[in-house]
């Protein structure tokens, strides 16, 4: 076994208190990390997003793990400038979501061994910003009849229309 793979069990199996298998109705919240602030999940998800976020001066990986009918689903979005769409932000602006790349990866014996791409908002307040409502969040369900995933963002207690995404799985 490689040092990634033995990494990547080891990481998985750490995460695993964090993400208990969720029913297909049950909604679960991307996990907030940047270079300052790590998660459980940043040695799983930052070195998937390495070369996209290559040279960025700040980024953020949001994410999540899912189990669902013996697959483990790594579910990511990186917010960088550069890759997202932002939102206005002068003076008179109101909180936006950001549109970002997302990656869902499938998990095998420690390895990717699919992934699926598209972009979807991105709402995660830094830590430290006593301005921002920290509630707000970015959140997932899979769907294994349908094999998607579906995003929905939450801003200021309201689920913001425009978030609501879904990405099928291959």
């Amino acid at each position: 076994m490689t040092l990634n793979r033995l990494a990547m069990s080891a990481a998985l199996a750490a995460c695993a208190i964090l993400s208990p298998a969720h029913a297909e109705t049950a909604w679960q919240k991307l996990t907030y990390s940047d270079p300052r602030h790590p998660s459980a999940f940043t040695p799983l998800v930052a070195p998937l997003w390495q070369r996209e976020l290559a040279g960025t001066p700040f980024h953020q990986i949001h994410a999540t793990r899912i189990d669902q009918d013996g697959a483990t689903y790594l579910v990511s979005v990186a917010f960088a400038g550069g890759l997202c769409e932002m939102g206005a932000n002068g003076r008179n602006a109101v909180a936006e979501p950001a549109i970002c790349p997302a990656r869902i990866d499938l998990i095998r014996d420690g390895k990717v061994v699919s992934t699926t791409r598209g972009r979807v908002c991105s709402v995660a307040p830094l830590p430290e910003d006593t301005t921002a409502n920290q509630s707000d969040r970015t959140e997932v369900r899979v769907d294994p009849a349908t094999r998607t995933i579906s995003f929905r963002s939450i801003m200021n207690g309201k689920s913001v229309r425009a978030c609501q995404r879904r990405i099928a799985l291959r």
